[in-house]
């Protein structure tokens, strides 16, 4: 039998780091430039940034880059001091730290936190890219818009929330569908969208919602779901974090040279998977000390949400 010969593993190479990185300088003193010219667009597209120094910024010192695809990781569900979560600096500070590529900014029914965050990520040349989103207070349960840039009106059906998503551009995701029953009863709000994953043209559905302990039973439920109808749709996971710290606990993973584009690529045709990442006890401690304040606070001040 011939000798089976695997490819030498690409590793940095000096000189050509010194080089790819002269060749990128361009972009980052572009950037704010860059930024500019979609900002304030009525549909999302992506900057030079986002789709080309990004990418490139990971094969700096590679060889062989026409060989390599990249293998990405986003966290598509979290929240910022726009809504109820953490500081938006502090958000931006964490999804770096965690080492990932991408977040997506869905504060509940506001969508100045995504923009304010895609924008500095840009003026301060972030190794980070933010894809604008809301997460949509619908009649029937949390939608998360994808790739947009105007607000999407709550408290429509999931059927016209959907639709009005898609008319802006954008990627519709059923969040947490199959929450548990017990926190809508006691909130007095629908969260999630449940069986309607089955009938409605959903581009996503979001089967890693992370939260540790027997909690995970509801992620099981969506994916269970999937499998059993056999639904042609995109899987998400997310952390969901309104605390900065637990950004990245959830993750969608998808492959691709061309950054977000690649991402939403990987979700239009299904190509996406989700992941859940480990928890130690102090996180554990904080997550659930956070889920408690957050029912307390909307039991008796109908404020924010605990999804």
């Amino acid at each position: 039998m011939d000798e089976v010969r695997f490819p030498p593993l690409a590793r940095p190479d000096p000189a050509q780091y010194r080089r790819d990185m002269a060749a990128l300088q361009p972009y980052l003193d572009g950037a704010e430039a860059d930024h500019q010219r979609v900002q304030g667009l009525p549909l999302w597209k992506p900057t030079t940034y986002e789709r080309r120094y990004l990418p490139a910024l990971r094969m700096a010192g590679l060889r062989g880059k026409s060989r390599i695809v990249l293998q990405n990781s986003a966290d598509l569900h979290l929240h910022t001091h726009y809504s109820d979560g953490d500081d938006l600096d502090k958000v931006l500070e964490h999804a770096i730290k965690a080492g990932l590529d991408a977040i997506a900014v869905t504060d509940h029914d506001e969508i100045g936190g995504a923009l304010e965050a895609r924008r500095r990520v840009h003026e301060r040349r972030l190794p980070l890219a933010v894809i604008p989103g809301v997460e949509v207070s619908s009649r029937d349960g949390h939608i998360g818009a994808l790739y947009v840039t105007q607000p999407i009106p709550k408290g429509r059906s999931a059927a016209e929330t959907i639709q009005l998503i898609h008319e802006a551009g954008g990627l519709a995701v059923a969040h947490h569908p199959f929450v548990p029953r017990w926190i809508e009863l006691v909130l007095g709000m629908k969260l999630g969208c449940r069986e309607l994953i089955e009938t409605l043209p959903f581009d996503a559905v979001e089967c890693t919602n992370a939260v540790p302990g027997r909690g995970t039973r509801y992620n099981l439920a969506a994916v269970q779901r999937l499998r059993d109808q056999r639904l042609p749709v995109a899987v998400t996971g997310s952390s969901d974090a309104h605390v900065a710290e637990l950004i990245g606990k959830g993750r969608t993973y998808y492959s691709g040279n061309d950054g977000v584009v690649s991402l939403r690529t990987g979700i239009i045709h299904g190509f996406t998977h989700g992941a859940e990442g480990y928890w130690s006890s102090r996180e554990k401690l904080r997550y659930y000390a956070n889920l408690v304040r957050a029912i307390v606070v909307n039991t008796f001040l109908r404020r924010g949400s605990v999804n």
